[in-house]
């Protein structure tokens, strides 16, 4: 099963400093609560079910992980700057959003999704070309209880410093169970993994698609 990023570079780590066997026995435990989760998740049906299922086990997991404390605090805004990744299941919940009355520039939605992965733009950090599309003017989220899932699970332990300026190092709070519940997510059927604008206008278009098609059609 694909991992993520985090949940591979501990296993990586993890190899290195322990004993074959106690790693060994580390890989299949991860391996099984990755099948775990995934047959959880699989039960339900794609799209927001499914998506509120994963944010809400992320949240508990932040939750239970609350004395381990981050310099992350509503207004900063640099992360909201960056390539954030999202699975479908995320945008669909956005989408919905959007349909309740949250708004957002469709221009600048429609701009960043052109964007290839790793377009150096994003390397440029917190200019105003590589903000969020839910980002305010106070650089808080506009649709925070909404927020897709990495959002949920993204926060540091280093200083502020060191995300806002380019070339910084900032170190991620890791959450074990989390990466292993965002993995079980992302390998799920039709979830797909793409930057936020792009899975967004993706799941836009879909829609639109569907109510311009002819009733004959429907």
């Amino acid at each position: 099963m694909k991992k993520t990023a985090q949940l591979r570079a501990l296993l990586e780590q993890y190899k290195t400093v322990l004993a074959e066997e106690e790693f060994l026995s580390f890989d299949r435990e991860v391996t099984r609560l990755l099948n775990h989760y995934f047959e959880v998740l699989s039960q339900l049906p794609a799209g927001a079910e499914r998506g509120r299922k994963v944010q809400a086990l992320i949240d508990e997991q932040v939750d239970a992980s609350s004395h381990i404390k981050t310099t992350c605090q509503k207004g900063c805004g640099a992360c909201c700057h960056l390539e954030v990744e999202i699975m479908k299941d995320d945008a669909v919940i956005l989408a919905d959003s959007l349909a309740n009355g949250t708004t957002l520039n469709h221009e600048d939605l429609l701009r960043l999704s052109k964007r290839e992965r790793l377009d150096n733009e994003w390397k440029k950090g917190a200019v105003s070309s590589n903000r969020c599309v839910f980002l305010g003017a106070d650089n808080a989220c506009r649709n925070y209880y909404n927020r897709p899932t990495v959002c949920r699970k993204h926060s540091v332990v280093s200083p502020v410093e060191e995300c806002e300026k380019i070339g910084g190092n900032p170190v991620p709070k890791l959450m074990p169970m989390a990466e292993i519940i965002m993995s079980a997510a992302i390998n799920q059927p039709d979830n797909e993994f793409g930057s936020l604008a792009k899975m967004l206008q993706k799941v836009l278009d879909e829609r639109a698609s569907v109510f311009a098609m002819p009733e004959a059609e429907l």
